[in-house]
């Protein structure tokens, strides 16, 4: 159920000469790639995806590329499309940085890291499709905002639930497009960081097959019930990532 936007290049203008430098693509001083030992690699890997971002870098263990390439692109998974290996290998991704960086240069310097690797080359198109548009409920946001520094921590709940704390509403639009199988656009206007728990063992049966037409009403009555956040559907322009040639198995350490 749970299951991060565009892409820069930099380059230096010489005004004076009215000629273009191409900088340097920024890379990280350490990097380790390396196929996930904690997963099998028939498409079906197992075991919970960590990412985690820190000043000093970035640690992915046992996750599949698209989540890379989502991280390192930020955007969101529907926005990726690709070979089907790419939702179910799994690898363990470190970059270390110099010095202190922000998470937007490890960005940067993952989507280098992208290219040399594991060859990785892409398009992108522009396609209209169904998407969800996020927007303070009318009964008001029931989510709280933090009091802890930190980043964010996702941990189970009850019976089919997670309580997640110091999520920002980017983060939290990513997670509710996994179920709505569509891009979310957030439109709230809240730049916070927000503890919340979401549940939903009253509503979700595992012995009963459900359609994403099924589930879909359900996580929209959800974020409003329990977040107090507001899901209208709608159709959008919306920018694709259309991957042309990567390879399976990367350039190891």
């Amino acid at each position: 159920m749970l299951r991060i936007i565009g892409m820069a290049s930099l380059f230096l203008l010489n005004a004076g000469w009215a000629m273009s430098q191409t900088a340097a693509p920024p890379v990280f001083e350490v990097a380790s790639v390396k196929v996930a030992s904690a997963g099998t690699n028939d498409g079906g890997g197992h075991g919970r995806l960590n990412i985690t971002p820190s000043p000093s870098g970035v640690s992915m263990i046992n996750v599949p590329l698209k989540a890379v390439i989502q991280w390192a692109y930020h955007v969101q998974a529907v926005q990726v499309s690709g070979p089907g290996w790419l939702d179910g290998d799994r690898y363990d991704v470190i970059g270390k940085t110099a010095g202190v960086t922000s998470e937007d240069q490890q960005r940067q310097m993952m989507q280098t890291l992208l290219a040399d690797r594991f060859k990785l080359t892409f398009h992108r198109e522009s396609k209209e499709m169904r998407a969800f548009v996020a927007s303070v409920a009318k009964t008001g946001l029931k989510m709280k905002e933090s009091t802890t520094e930190g980043d964010m921590d996702m941990k189970p709940s009850g019976k089919a639930g997670a309580t997640i704390q110091r999520a920002t509403i980017a983060k939290l639009v990513e997670l509710l497009s996994g179920p709505l199988q569509a891009p979310v656009i957030d439109e709230t206007g809240l730049t916070g960081r927000y503890d919340f728990t979401i549940d939903v063992s009253n509503v979700l049966d595992p012995g009963t097959p459900m359609g994403i037409s099924d589930v879909i009403p359900i996580f929209v009555q959800l974020a409003q019930q329990q977040l107090g956040i507001k899901i209208e559907e709608k159709k959008v322009s919306v920018e694709m990532l259309m991957v042309d040639h990567v390879e399976r198995v990367p350039v190891e350490n």
